[in-house]
């Protein structure tokens, strides 16, 4: 067991987009603003893409958030 939660760990630190499925939002993991609520997502409301790029959130409707994704929509 633990090497599966090592393994997830891992992957969600390879991550540079989350959505969140409640607020229809994407946020950059790289790029976390002051402002910006990625912290606040809860759990149940997290999203990963795959590819793992804004393009492929976006065309799954997903709105980038104004603090830390800038001029890619």
């Amino acid at each position: 067991m633990r090497k599966y939660i090592w393994l997830v760990s891992f992957y969600v630190d390879m991550v540079n987009y989350l959505g969140d499925n409640n607020k229809q939002q994407v946020h950059n993991l790289e790029n976390q603003k002051e402002n910006c609520q990625m912290d606040e997502i809860k759990i149940v409301h997290k999203r990963y893409f795959i590819p793992d790029t804004f393009e492929q959130a976006n065309a799954e409707g997903y709105a980038s958030c104004i603090h830390c994704i800038e001029n890619l929509q």
